[in-house]
């Protein structure tokens, strides 16, 4: 379905978190190393990275892996979540736990940059995504509008704020529970991340709507207004399909 030169090969980051608490795992990162073993056999140059559960060392640890792969094209952080594939449109400038991170911190109700707006839209293109999929593949999908405000949405704001041009994208994964009750998610879990990440790299801007692209600065929107706004000038019956989903989201 893609296929890649050895000179046009994309460069992909996939980060995943450390087990928080007594888990025993973190399926983000057992997801995260499985996609890139993926995309490697399929010729893209990746690369996973292991991030701590920590407001504090999250962003450093995805800056180092940054710097020792060098430039990406791509970068997905995955999280833990609910009981399928979560795809996150937005993040929050709020920390705001039930508990502590792995460091024994907890925040309540602070801005994680006040210089930031309260919220900021995610640079993939999930409208070619969800016309990519299939049916078994949608059913396993959930588009979200609310990050919740732990350590995962802290990182994905950090680092979409400081790096406003980066193709980036936070998803959750089906978390360990999840996958104790329904070990046969996983499998699935792993594909789906891996078609996301070729659907965004193939993705070609045919559409009214401007998508996040590499080739501009467009991010998602962040409001049920602007969200249905964009049905108005959607032309494919898909594109409107994912975007009635995204607006029932908030």
């Amino acid at each position: 379905m893609f296929s890649y030169t050895a000179l046009a090969a994309p460069r992909v980051l996939v980060s995943g978190f450390d087990p928080f608490g007594r888990a025993g795992s973190n399926p983000s990162w057992e997801i995260a190393q499985a996609v890139v073993n993926n995309l490697k056999a399929q010729g893209i140059d990746s690369h996973a990275c292991l991030l701590p559960t920590s407001y504090q060392r999250s962003l450093p640890a995805l800056e180092k892996c940054l710097a020792e792969f060098g430039e990406a094209d791509l970068v997905v952080s995955l999280g833990a979540g609910l009981c399928n594939v979560k795809w996150e449109t937005r993040t929050f400038n709020r920390n705001h736990d039930r508990g502590p991170d792995n460091d024994g911190v907890s925040r309540r109700r602070q801005s994680i940059d006040p210089r930031g707006p309260s919220e900021l839209g995610l640079r993939l293109n999930y409208s070619a995504m969800w016309c990519g999929l299939s049916a078994e593949e949608k059913k396993i999908t959930m588009i979200s509008t609310n990050p919740d405000t732990f350590v995962c949405n802290h990182l994905a704001y950090q680092y979409s704020f400081k790096n406003p041009m980066q193709m980036f994208g936070f998803i959750h994964v089906p978390s360990e529970a999840c996958l104790k009750k329904t070990p046969g998610l996983l499998q699935p879990s792993i594909s789906l991340v891996t078609k996301m990440i070729h659907l965004q790299l193939n993705a070609k801007q045919d559409s009214n709507l401007s998508w996040p692209d590499s080739q501009n600065d467009s991010r998602l929107s962040t409001s049920r207004t602007e969200v249905r706004e964009l049905e108005r000038d959607s032309v494919t019956s898909c594109e409107q399909e994912f975007i009635r989903k995204w607006s029932k989201a908030f």
